[in-house]
């Protein structure tokens, strides 16, 4: 009976999944006039509970911008991930210059510390994924 058992739990390997859900979301889209409209729950930080105050956060927001409309991020206290969902290209604005493809499934990491400001300079309105990582 013992020999059976541990041929079974030898031969059955337990898989256990995870996923990492967004700490919060929100979608916005930004006009070439400098608008921007966003729904979803607000994305400004409330006072943590306890055990949480050194726990990452993923902050996920779907972006539309319009033709000439531009995304910036002044203060780059944490790293983002622009995640691409259709397609498009995005300028970068400021150092280090560089295009951020959208075709879908793409994803350019903008680091920590380094202020910047995507811009649409194509014909349509692009959309994409900006996932903030607070650490």
């Amino acid at each position: 009976m013992r020999t059976e058992f541990a041929i079974a739990v030898l031969c059955c390997p337990v898989m256990a999944m995870a996923q990492i859900g967004p700490s919060s979301g929100l979608g916005c889209t930004v006009t070439a006039a400098r608008g921007m409209a966003c729904n979803g729950p607000s994305a400004v930080p409330t006072v943590p509970k306890v055990g949480e105050t050194d726990s990452p956060r993923l902050l996920i927001t779907e972006m539309r911008l319009e033709v000439g409309a531009a995304f910036d991020i002044r203060d780059s206290l944490s790293d983002y991930l622009i995640e691409g969902i259709g397609e498009g290209a995005l300028v970068n604005e400021k150092t280090p210059f560089r295009y951020v493809s959208l075709v879908k499934g793409s994803v350019t990491l903008m680091p920590r510390g380094k202020p910047f400001r995507l811009r649409n300079k194509s014909s349509v309105t692009v959309e994409f994924r900006v996932i903030e990582i607070r650490r």
